[in-house]
């Protein structure tokens, strides 16, 4: 699903670095500017909602979208600092454009 996701938003012009644990995206989120972080609450080594806590914790201010199984009820209980929360099971586009209207939001003047 990473990589599928990561396709798509390099279709849609973006530079995307796709990482495979919660740990790897939090020394990526250290060592770049990203203006968008997707997190799967689901992820290895350190789940999404840890992640998203750390990342609101430090000096990254890159938007934060949560992918998740769970009902969103249950991922805001967790971590209610997201900028956006798509479904899993969603169809990968509507992530893909919500990312993309993150993305846009920042860029924005």
């Amino acid at each position: 699903m990473r990589e599928i996701l990561r396709a798509r938003l390099e279709r849609l012009g973006y530079s995307v670095e796709a990482v495979d644990s919660g740990w790897a995206a939090l020394e990526a989120a250290s060592q770049r500017s990203f203006d968008v972080i997707v997190l799967d609450v689901q992820m290895p080594g350190m789940d999404g909602m840890a992640v998203g806590h750390a990342l609101r914790r430090s000096s990254a201010t890159a938007a934060i979208a949560m992918h998740s199984s769970l009902a969103e009820s249950e991922v805001r209980a967790g971590f209610d600092a997201y900028d956006a929360y798509v479904r899993k099971g969603a169809d990968l586009q509507a992530l893909a454009e919500r990312v993309d209207q993150l993305a846009r939001r920042r860029r924005a003047p």
